[in-house]
């Protein structure tokens, strides 16, 4: 009997098997004991059968098995499953004392500072967790940095949710970062105490904290200092909002991230350097392993760092070996080795547009460069830099708008001469830094220096008012997403197989008349009615087919109706028609009155539903004596101790009760059929 031995098991096939099991036990937070199953079984299997079977076999139940422990490492990295974590601890009532050290700080806004921390103890017992802390700015102007700690005196409260339909949610965004806590203080309240932190990342954020203060310490104009930070320090939570606008609208943001535009420069530095004075092969591969890695952990070791460095290190290996490998294997390994250690990393938008952008570009890339050969230097890497930005850009296309809502359509005005000078940039960024940290800079060098970088940001900021060719407002769904990324697939297999776009081209066009009869379409089939979380005006939204009608207390700002409305008829494609709230109103048959401090009472509650907002004056226990309401409903504006005496009124006289504060936007029509 002729036996059949497996071939070697491509390694894009078990990176995206895990990948799937860490997407799958995302969705559903209660299949540890399936996944172990399918685990189990998998590998039951591949014992028995190996070599018994053909490749095609081998190839399925390797998949299986890397999708149950793609699974099981996601599952058994929730909180729910460790003992000591925040969400086990009982919530207390009073003052708890807090130990925590600072892991990463957010973007500032013009009054507050938001940082992801890690707590260590509450009321001296040993926890884990993470919990967003917000810090109100004062005339003290303290700083806070990364790997501080400190003891507070306060309440822990869990993550609130305010996500409003068919927006950013914010909590989700926070729970991909660990966070499930948060807590509030002002400066004068934290008291600091020695770091926590492991000694290796305490003695990386002391030297950070030391670099920092002394770059503040030059004369460098504001944009200056903020991007030197950025582009060498990694930290971009201090950027002021307009430089962040203008890095993206101009299509260059991906400048500001370390990621593998910087971690390529670095590497090659280092071989430079090190090419000079280490003459032992292995030894000189080890030294630029570690160095790339220590630089990535200084920056700040996000993921699309830790991604690049891990690339980095593994093209480093192979030219070890002496072995050729695709660059595609070392994009797989990092995405494998980075899920195996943080599955969460799956969830980071950085990282997901950092792994699309690579992939395009290896993928993409060298067959745009086949196409032409310039002889002159100047020329062939223009073509070089068009090439990679067209790559990249049109990998990112479908992910941008999917999370972002817009495109750059100069990105290759922006790209072309701030990549011919970046290498140039990062040098001069680090040598800044590095000086800053001897001493003085002298004067005419950070003037060269301030004129250098505000002439490359006043070329971005030009680019970036360009507002004619940057298209926002763009909204996509999840299907939608999928059939883009298959699509270009597709095109760049058909590079040298153009026979199959002519034979895919029929079902490809009718997939993509279905998905956009599906996106238009599935507005005809909504009925919603929605109250909005807003913390000071009352907004309620009725989704119904073709139009969306918002009543809203105070006249929306910009703001509201970017965030909130823009959203809604966006994935809907459907247009906000904009109304004064009313006190009552009726919808399918229901009654909603809205009481505030300036309302009467409604002659009848009974079978009703009952907002209430702005505080108002009512002795709810006397208004329920003789009348039922369906439901009440308690906004975010409302004062805490009156919606905790609410909330017990209902209780005890058996009244559904709902608490935006706590629970975020209502879908009305979702929570009446519940009830």
């Amino acid at each position: 009997m002729k036996v059949h031995t497996p071939k070697n098991l491509p390694f894009w096939i078990v990176c995206s098997a895990f990948v799937l099991g860490i997407f799958c036990a995302s969705r559903q937070n209660t299949i540890l004991i399936p996944a172990i199953a399918l685990y189990v079984i998998g590998l039951i299997l591949l014992t028995v059968f190996f070599n018994k079977h053909n490749h095609v076999f081998f190839i399925s139940i390797s998949s299986l098995l890397f999708i149950g422990l793609g699974a099981i490492r996601y599952q058994i990295t929730l909180p729910k499953y460790q003992k000591k974590h925040l969400i086990h601890q009982k919530t207390a009532k009073g003052t708890q004392e807090l130990i925590f050290t600072i892991l990463k700080k957010f973007n500032t806004s013009d009054t507050y500072q938001k940082f992801n921390v890690t707590i260590h103890t509450i009321n001296k017992h040993k926890v884990i967790g993470n919990a967003l802390l917000t810090v109100k700015k004062d005339s003290t102007k303290v700083a806070f940095y990364k790997g501080d700690s400190f003891v507070y005196f306060g309440k822990l409260s869990r993550l609130k949710k305010h996500h409003n339909p068919y927006s950013f949610d914010y909590t989700t965004y926070l729970n991909t970062q660990r966070i499930t806590h948060q807590f509030w203080a002002k400066p004068t309240e934290l008291k600091q105490i020695e770091s926590l932190a492991n000694p290796l990342n305490n003695l990386i954020n002391t030297l950070k904290k030391h670099l920092e203060i002394n770059l503040k310490k030059q004369k460098l104009h504001s944009n200056t200092l903020q991007l030197t930070a950025a582009l060498v320090l990694g930290n971009k939570s201090e950027m002021n909002k307009q430089l962040n606008v203008d890095f993206a609208n101009a299509g260059v943001i991906h400048v500001l991230a370390i990621s593998g535009l910087h971690i390529g420069i670095i590497y090659l530095l280092f071989i430079a350097v090190f090419h000079q004075f280490l003459a032992n092969t292995v030894f000189k591969s080890l030294v630029i392993i570690s160095f790339l890695w220590l630089f990535a952990w200084f920056s700040g070791a996000s993921p699309s760092a830790i991604r690049a460095t891990t690339m980095f290190s593994c093209f480093e290996f192979s030219r070890l070996l002496m072995r050729k490998q695709h660059p595609l294997n070392s994009l797989f390994v990092s995405i494998f080795i980075l899920n195996l250690f943080d599955p969460y990393t799956l969830f980071s938008v950085g990282f997901q547009l950092s792994v699309i952008a690579v992939g395009s570009i290896i993928i993409g890339t060298p067959k745009l460069l086949a196409l032409w050969s310039p002889k002159k230097w100047l020329i062939r890497k223009i073509w070089e830099i068009i090439s990679i930005s067209t790559c990249a850009q049109i990998g990112l296309l479908p992910l941008s708008i999917y999370y972002f809502h817009q495109f750059p359509g100069l990105f290759l005005i922006a790209n072309i001469p701030i990549m011919l000078i970046i290498t140039i940039v990062l040098i001069s960024a680090i040598a800044i830094v590095i000086w800053s940290s001897l001493g003085t800079i002298p004067f005419f060098i950070t003037e060269s220096y301030n004129y250098f970088i505000t002439t490359i940001y006043n070329y971005i900021h030009w680019v970036s008012q360009q507002k004619n060719f940057l298209f926002t407002e763009l909204y996509i769904q999840a299907s939608t997403l999928i059939f883009a990324y298959a699509t270009i697939a597709l095109l760049f297999y058909s590079y040298k197989k153009p026979k199959l776009i002519y034979q895919w081209s029929f079902p490809v066009t009718l997939i993509a008349i279905g998905i956009i009869f599906y996106e238009k379409a599935s507005s005809l089939f909504k009925n919603e009615l929605w109250l909005h979380s807003h913390y000071t005006n009352t907004i309620i939204s009725e989704i119904s087919p073709n139009q969306i009608n918002v009543y809203s207390k105070n006249t929306l700002t910009d703001k509201d109706k970017k965030y909130i409305i823009s959203p809604i008829e966006g994935n809907l494609h459907s247009t906000g028609h904009f109304h004064k709230l009313k006190n009552s109103y009726t919808y399918n048959d229901q009654t909603i009155h809205i009481i505030n401090h300036k309302n009467s009472l409604p002659n009848t509650i009974e079978n009703t539903i009952l907002i209430l907002t702005d505080s108002p004056k009512i002795n709810l226990e006397r208004l329920l004596a003789n009348q039922t309401p369906k439901l009440v409903i308690a906004t975010t504006h409302n004062y805490k101790n009156l919606v905790q005496k609410w909330k017990a009124t209902c209780l005890l006289k058996q009244v559904a009760f709902y608490d935006s504060s706590q629970k975020g936007s209502l879908n009305l029509t979702t929570k009446l059929l519940s009830l």
